[in-house]
C-alpha cells in the first residue's frame, strides 16, 4: 500500500506539516496531537518496523511513495553541446543529485529538443514508467511539450518559468526580472550613457524577463531603452560577437556604451569582439553577463555577471519533487531564487 503524509493528515484531522513533525519526533507537537497521528498510522495496518522507517525519514515520510526501487528523472532541453558540458545544468543536476543521494535515491538524466511532436517526443524514462518523478528544465521548451509533461502520470517540477501563466506549474525559478534589474542598476551607476540588451528569443520567458528587469531599472533612473537597442541573437559566443557588430552600427559613438548580455557565453563573445576591434573595456564599453558561470572569470577582461545559485536550484527542485509525492506540500507552488551581482573588470 502507499501512504502519504496528506492521507495520514486527513485521517488524524491535522495538517501535513504536523504529521511530518510527528514522524521527525519534533518536541513542538502536543502529546494528544502526536497520539492522533500515530493512531491514524496504526489504523492503516502498517507494521512497527515500517513506522520506525517512517520516523527516520527526515520529513519525507511516510516514505511508502519513495521506498520502491524506481529512481527519479531529470530532462534538460537543449543543453549546450551535451549534458556533460553544459556549465549551467551540470551544477543544477549536481545540486539535485546531492539531495537524492542523501535519501538513497538515484537520478536518471536525459536531453530533449523541447519540441512536442507526439508522445514519442516525451522522455523515454517517463513513457516506459521507469521513474517516479521528474525534474524538467532548459530552453527553449515549447508550450505543447510543457503541457504534455504536466499530463504525464508522474509528478513534475520545472526549473524556470514556463507558459504565459504558470499557475498550474510547480517550479523552482531563478528570478530573471530581478537579475535584469541588477544589471541595469549597476551599468547605470557606472555612468555609461548608451545601453544595449543582447539576448535569445524574446518568445522565451527567460530572456523576456531579463529584458523587462533591465528596462525597468533604467527607467527608474530616467533612461529609456530604445527598441532598436534590443537585439535577439543566439545564446553562445558567436551570438554575442555578431551582435556587437550591430551594436556599433546603431550606437551614437564608440564610448560610453553599456551592454547587458543575457548569457555569460554571449558576454564572452562581446569581450572577444572588443579585444579584436580596439574597444577599451571597461572605460569605453561596459559588459554584464548572466549566470556567473566559472568561465566569466576567465574571459579577458573578466566579466561582471549576475550570479544564479545553480546548485540551490537543483537541490530545491529535488526536495520539492519528493515533498509533492509524499504530500508534505500543497501544489502547485513556485519558489523564486534571488540573484546577486558579481563585479569584475568588465565594468567600472
Amino acid at each position: 500500500m502507499k501512504l502519504t503524509v496528506r492521507q495520514v493528515a486527513r485521517v488524524a484531522g491535522v495538517s501535513a506539516a504536523t504529521v511530518s513533525r510527528v514522524l521527525n519526533d519534533s518536541p513542538l507537537v502536543a502529546p494528544e496531537t502526536r497520539k492522533k497521528v500515530l493512531d491514524a498510522i496504526k489504523a492503516s495496518g502498517l507494521t512497527a518496523a515500517r513506522m520506525k522507517q517512517m520516523r527516520g525519514s527526515r520529513g519525507l515520510a511516510p516514505i511508502e511513495a519513495l521506498s520502491g526501487p524506481k529512481p527519479f528523472g531529470c530532462v534538460i532541453a537543449n543543453p549546450s553541446q551535451s549534458l556533460a558540458s553544459d556549465h549551467f545544468f551540470v551544477d543544477v543536476v549536481g545540486g539535485a543529485m546531492r539531495y537524492f543521494t542523501s535519501i538513497g535515491k538515484q537520478l536518471i538524466l536525459e536531453a530533449t529538443d523541447g519540441l512536442y511532436h507526439g508522445e514519442e517526443s516525451l522522455p523515454a524514462m517517463v513513457r516506459d514508467g521507469k521513474v517516479q518523478g521528474l525534474i524538467a528544465g532548459g530552453i527553449p521548451m515549447d508550450d505543447a511539450y510543457v503541457m504534455a509533461l504536466l499530463e504525464c502520470p508522474v509528478p513534475v517540477v520545472f526549473i524556470g518559468r514556463y507558459l504565459e501563466q504558470q499557475r498550474a506549474i510547480t517550479a523552482v525559478v531563478p528570478d530573471n526580472v530581478a537579475g535584469g534589474e541588477l544589471a541595469g542598476e549597476h551599468l547605470a551607476a557606472c555612468g555609461y550613457r548608451e545601453f544595449f540588451y543582447l539576448g535569445g528569443s524574446l518568445r522565451t520567458n527567460t530572456f523576456r524577463d531579463r529584458l523587462a528587469g533591465f528596462r525597468a531599472a533604467l527607467e527608474r533612473r530616467g533612461i529609456s531603452l530604445d527598441d532598436d537597442h534590443v537585439l535577439e541573437t543566439s545564446m553562445d559566443q558567436d551570438g554575442g560577437y555578431t551582435a556587437m557588430k550591430e551594436v556599433l552600427r546603431r550606437a551614437r559613438g564608440t564610448e560610453g556604451i553599456a551592454v547587458f548580455a543575457a548569457t555569460d557565453w554571449m558576454a564572452g563573445g562581446v569581450t572577444r569582439f572588443a579585444n579584436e576591434h580596439g574597444l577599451h573595456v571597461p572605460q569605453h564599453l561596459g559588459i554584464v553577463g548572466y549566470s556567473d558561470l566559472e568561465l566569466a572569470s576567465h574571459f579577458f577582461p573578466s566579466v561582471t555577471s549576475i550570479r544564479v545559485d545553480r546548485r540551490a536550484l537543483g537541490y530545491l527542485a529535488a526536495r520539492t519533487l519528493t515533498d509533492m509525492i509524499t504530500g508534505v506540500i500543497e501544489c502547485p507552488v513556485q519558489i523564486y531564487l534571488q540573484p546577486s551581482l558579481v563585479k569584475r573588470r568588465s565594468t567600472l
